[in-house]
């Protein structure tokens, strides 16, 4: 399967206003120099009972279109508890308490299994490590019963320590998505898509989706920082490159036995600054453009999915695992547990994504490009994502060009 030229609306000119969202139907963030620094503009952080949870649950679980043994699901339930465990001791497995000859356990989903119909339990490691090895850290360093038994399918994936993603690229008025962008104090990372609040006065606001930690430097930010295009490691510069201000975004819970779902932040733009379009290049000299839909679809496995970003620009991958317990590195601001996560392979010779990729939003690779999910962290070639749906409620926003 592949994307032709034909599929996507060209545009050569890399400031040419063709898309532009366009000012009159939205509301412009307020101005003023303050919001260039952290200690800017004197607004409320938003209300709890709006943001929802600290961790983004939205309290109904996404449907899971797979059926899976109980002998799985209760082996990745005792799995990720220990994983919970040990991101609150902020290491990637469980402290001081490593197996030498085992690769790390750092994460767990639910895979398709090697038998057609079956299931398997898909363990993410740091380093080198073969079934027998995981199995045995399981059982003797985690603690898993469930997974002494041999009947149990495991598929073991290298991935490296998984990070939240951070990196560098240019500068496009109006700004597409798929794009380099980022809060001031961060280095960089991408535009998902274009988005409008779904209740109130946020319903004339036209935003940016990204991550927490592309936008709001991981909790670190507050309302009306300046979010700047490019991000700083691509150049870019406050007051002179700002495009929106953060509007809000939904903190990660780096405390002892908590449970995330989502890495998601919203910025308010100046309409005229941005355009609804997503860029990519593949190689060429000038940017071509296209537009991803407005519906959603949960992510299953073997869907083909395709994101632009502003380091590894269009890919195309497959959703290898669904329910994925991860431990993701956020570096100085701690290591965070997620829950209902979906992985992605690349589906061809490179890897699917990479650091600056943060915030791409990822759709099924099929006609009108339906949204799946919001990428977030990788390592060793493995992408990891939030499903849009969680997204989207944390944040309670909607596709902007929706009434």
């Amino acid at each position: 399967m592949s994307i032709g030229d034909s599929d996507f609306n060209e545009n050569a000119d890399i400031t040419a206003s063709d898309g532009n969202a366009g000012g009159g139907e939205f509301d412009a963030p307020p101005t003023g120099e303050e919001s260039t620094s952290g200690g800017g503009l004197d607004f409320d952080l938003p209300p709890e009972s709006v943001s929802g949870s600290s961790s983004g649950a939205t309290g109904a679980a996404d449907d899971e279109p797979d059926p899976v043994t109980q002998r799985v699901i209760q082996a990745k339930q005792e799995l990720e508890q220990r994983l919970c465990e040990a991101a609150s001791e902020n290491a990637m497995s469980l402290a001081g308490a490593r197996n030498a000859d085992a690769g790390g356990i750092i994460g767990v989903g639910v895979s398709m299994g090697a038998i057609p119909g079956q299931s398997s339990l898909i363990v993410y490691v740091e380093s080198e490590s073969n079934e027998e090895e995981a199995r045995r850290e399981m059982v003797d360093v985690m603690r898993v019963q469930a997974a002494s038994s041999e009947d149990l399918p495991v598929e073991v994936e290298v991935t490296g320590p998984v990070e939240a993603y951070s990196s560098n690229r240019s500068k496009f008025r109006p700004a597409p998505g798929g794009v380099s962008v980022g809060h001031f104090n961060v280095t960089a990372g991408t535009v998902g898509g274009w988005v409008r609040g779904s209740t109130g006065n946020r319903v004339r606001r036209l935003m940016m989706l990204s991550n927490n930690h592309v936008l709001a430097n991981s909790n670190r930010a507050r309302f009306g920082d300046s979010i700047i295009q490019p991000g700083t490691a691509d150049g870019g510069v406050s007051p002179r490159d700002r495009i929106a201000i953060l509007e809000r975004f939904v903190p990660i819970n780096f405390a002892s036995g908590a449970i995330n779902y989502v890495d998601c932040a919203t910025g308010w733009c100046w309409p005229d600054l941005v355009r609804r379009d997503h860029v990519f290049h593949r190689g060429r000299p000038t940017p071509r453009f296209f537009r991803v839909g407005n519906s959603f679809v949960a992510p299953t496995r073997n869907l083909v999915v395709g994101k632009t970003g502003r380091t590894t620009d269009l890919t195309q991958g497959t959703i290898r695992a669904t329910n994925v317990s991860i431990n993701v590195n956020y570096r100085s601001a701690g290591i965070a547990h997620f829950r209902d996560q979906f992985s992605v392979r690349s589906t061809g010779t490179g890897t699917f994504s990479a650091g600056g990729d943060s915030g791409s939003l990822v759709w099924e690779w099929k006609t009108g490009l339906p949204q799946v999910g919001l990428l977030f962290a990788g390592g060793g070639g493995t992408t990891f994502c939030n499903p849009i749906r969680r997204v989207y409620a944390a944040l309670q926003i909607k596709p902007f060009n929706l009434s």
